[in-house]
């Protein structure tokens, strides 16, 4: 006797599509979140090898850390503080005498783009760098105490406060911070305040970033965190005491 092929109904197929649906419902959620834990270790990475350059370029320049361009008394200098680390070959890079102070001229972001950036630079030929150093002034009355500037001047290493809690290197997503550029190369709690209410700014989640601290830790911490222990709150934006202070 003749058997006849039995075929799906079309009940039973519509039964297997929305088990295949509330099973891809499930996942979809759980694939974000390791592709964001993903990009948050590579990150990590990231922050953990511009420590160790740092740390290698101030054991060979007696104990500063770098600094980024500025002008001081007429002396201009135009150089970022990873332009520095790729020249002297501290960050694994080699970039050229040509091609220090010149943006254009870079052909990749390497280690200073976050993979979980989602800035685009408004600039096509030039390369978003994620990160700055933590802005600070010489050892003059200021509210901001981290170890870098602009005027040509930078902490040595034997000048900070704890090294454990005080930052180094901080996110700083903004389309105008590119590979190279001395600009926008040094960051500070203020200007991260004035971004709270920006979604791009934020890479990994909502109100929290991957700061690189002085002894070559990496916190996943939020702003707030950042300011316990404040010991002076007398003047607007003041670092004294908080993780922004590297100062001793």
């Amino acid at each position: 006797m003749l058997q006849t092929k039995k075929h799906f109904t079309l009940i039973e197929l519509l039964v297997v599509v929305a088990i295949i649906g509330i099973l891809a419902s499930l996942l979809l959620p759980v694939l974000g979140e390791a592709r964001k834990k993903s990009k948050l270790a590579l990150c990590t990475s990231n922050l953990k090898q511009m420590g160790m350059a740092i740390h290698m370029y101030t054991s060979d320049n007696d104990g500063y850390f770098p600094y980024s361009g500025g002008n001081l008394g007429g002396t201009s200098n135009d150089t970022s503080w990873d332009d520095r680390l790729g020249y002297l070959q501290y960050d694994g890079r080699s970039i050229t005498a040509a091609e220090v102070g010149n943006r254009n001229l870079l052909t990749d972001s390497f280690i200073y783009e976050c993979p979980a950036n989602e800035v685009d630079p408004i600039v096509a030929n030039r390369h978003i760098r994620s990160y700055a150093l933590n802005y600070g002034k010489s050892h003059s009355p200021s509210v901001f105490r981290g170890l870098s500037s602009y005027d040509l001047w930078s902490m040595k290493d034997t000048e900070v406060r704890d090294s454990s809690q005080s930052i180094m290197i901080t996110e700083h997503n903004k389309v105008t911070n590119y590979v190279g550029m001395y600009n926008n190369s040094l960051n500070n709690n203020n200007f991260i305040k004035s971004y709270y209410g920006t979604p791009s700014y934020w890479s990994h989640t909502y109100a929290k970033l991957n700061f690189g601290m002085i002894d070559g830790s990496v916190k996943f911490l939020s702003l707030q965190h950042t300011y316990l222990g404040l010991r002076d709150a007398t003047a607007s934006g003041n670092q004294i005491g908080t993780m922004w202070d590297c100062q001793d």
